[in-house]
């Protein structure tokens, strides 16, 4: 055979060979994929119908009490989690209090089948309710003691004050009956913080982390959060929920009171 010849048909055979190969390759890492896909769904569906049953072996809704400096509550453990049956039925709150879950529309804990989704847009959840000492002495950074400000203990005015230089002079927004107010400089996507008259008639805010103009990224979620001291209820709270539902915010906070004035025993 002539020598050009077997060199350019050498060269043919190296090419279909690699070709040939990466077509192997690719196929065998669409195969793996595929699988891989497959076997983590099984494993998770199967992990789920597991824990599907241990929720119905352990669902309970009796009441547990709450013990809270001199106050008492009998909260239903469906609003703790959706396994409470063998958790004891006391709980002594320390400095950091304690906290419980709620669900849109109706206000309720757990069930047997909302606890599948981790992050269930009707969620609330009440991340801290406490007494506070007004009366506590903090040290300063000139080695002195002092008693602990206002802010210090959430009182929702002076936390205001602290934080209004940081942003625009004026609400950017007026919706809901608040008044939003975003950053100086803020970037698009900035939050912002929001200021209303609670039912009760308590000046108070709370931060939502969008604009109410603008979407979170999929796979991201906004919220809203409240940290105030209620001079009324003489307790500080801290609780967060979704930001779709933001319009509902003096719907959620009445709730949330309503709930511990309905949960109090003592």
């Amino acid at each position: 055979m002539d020598p050009n010849k077997r060199k350019m048909l050498w060269k043919l055979f190296k090419s279909a060979a690699i070709l040939c190969g990466a077509t192997v390759e690719r196929a065998w890492s669409q195969t793996n994929d595929a699988q891989w896909k497959k076997q983590a769904t099984e494993g998770m569906r199967r992990a789920e119908e597991h824990e599907a049953k241990r929720v119905e072996l352990l669902y309970s809704t009796k009441p547990k009490r709450v013990i809270l400096g001199n106050r008492e509550y009998r909260i239903p453990a469906n609003h703790f989690g959706p396994k409470q049956l063998d958790e004891p039925d006391t709980f002594v709150a320390d400095e950091s209090g304690f906290g419980f879950v709620l669900f849109l529309p109706d206000f309720g804990g757990y069930t047997k089948e909302n606890w599948r989704n981790k992050f269930d847009p009707r969620l609330i959840q009440v991340v801290q309710v406490t007494t506070v000492d007004k009366n506590a002495m903090v040290p300063m950074t000139d080695g002195t003691r002092q008693r602990t400000p206002p802010e210090g203990y959430g009182e929702p005015r002076a936390r205001f004050k602290n934080r209004k230089p940081s942003l625009e002079q004026k609400p950017g927004y007026k919706l809901y009956g608040l008044e939003g107010y975003r950053p100086k400089n803020a970037r698009p996507d900035s939050g912002v913080t929001w200021v209303g008259t609670r039912s009760n008639g308590e000046f108070f805010f709370f931060d939502s982390t969008l604009p109410p103009d603008m979407s979170p990224l999929p796979g991201r979620y906004a919220i809203c959060q409240a940290r105030y001291y209620s001079e009324q209820e003489d307790l500080l709270i801290v609780y967060r929920y979704f930001q779709e539902h933001i319009a509902k915010w003096r719907e959620i906070d009445d709730a949330i009171w309503g709930m511990l004035h309905d949960w109090r025993s003592k």
